[in-house]
């Protein structure tokens, strides 16, 4: 045996380039989503839950303007006839009428 040696290489992982690209494809998900939700709303649905699923494993924020985008609970993205918006005592209430889940945003 000649010329073999136990060393062991060990390449650091990027983990800002890994967070980068994990931004970019929630973000495109949810895009894709967006636009798949009139055609298939299953599909679009589970555009949603990987991307959430993506921003978990590399602990990266889903953009606030994305997030309002689906519901938090069902995952199923707003289509104009599944979801309501009422305005009380300084936030803005949005319902999912897939689950009935109230989402609470103060308005200050």
């Amino acid at each position: 045996m000649v010329g073999i040696s136990n060393h062991i290489v060990v390449v650091k992982r990027e983990k800002w380039l890994e967070k980068k690209i994990a931004r970019s494809r929630v973000s495109y998900l949810i895009s894709r989503a967006e636009k798949f939700k009139n055609i298939d709303y299953n599909l679009s649905r589970r555009y949603v839950e990987l991307a959430k699923k993506i921003s978990m494993r590399y602990r990266t924020r889903i953009n606030k303007r994305l997030k309002f985008t689906f519901c938090k609970k069902c995952l199923y993205p707003y289509k104009s006839d599944r979801f309501r918006v009422r305005i009380r005592k300084n936030r803005v209430i949005i319902t999912c009428l897939n689950c009935g889940y109230r989402r609470r945003i103060p308005l200050s």
